[in-house]
């Protein structure tokens, strides 16, 4: 959800059809990985991570650029931070 305003902003703010691509897709591949963890945690999880794992590695290489705290900072950081915690909840859930 805040992945998909934080894209619908930088759209009608600067035009960005890119962020609006990015933020609504990775927001709703989070969305659809937080509804399928009651039927299958392993392929929500697997989403999740794959989901957080390319949105940090197309935030972080521009924060490590630009040293703009916002947006890139904050996504990259949240990103890593998804990543984590969905890998980690893989490996529990892996047969």
């Amino acid at each position: 959800g805040l992945l998909a305003a934080g894209g619908t902003y930088a759209y009608f703010k600067a035009g960005s059809m890119p962020s609006l691509v990015g933020g609504v897709g990775c927001g709703a591949l989070m969305v659809g990985s937080g509804i399928l963890v009651e039927r299958d945690p392993q392929s929500a999880f697997l989403l999740g991570s794959f989901t957080s794992g390319l949105l940090t590695a197309g935030m972080l290489p521009r924060f490590l650029k630009t040293k703009k705290v916002m947006p890139t900072g904050m996504i990259s950081f949240l990103g890593l931070a998804a990543f984590g915690y969905n890998a980690l909840q893989v490996t529990r859930w892996w047969d």
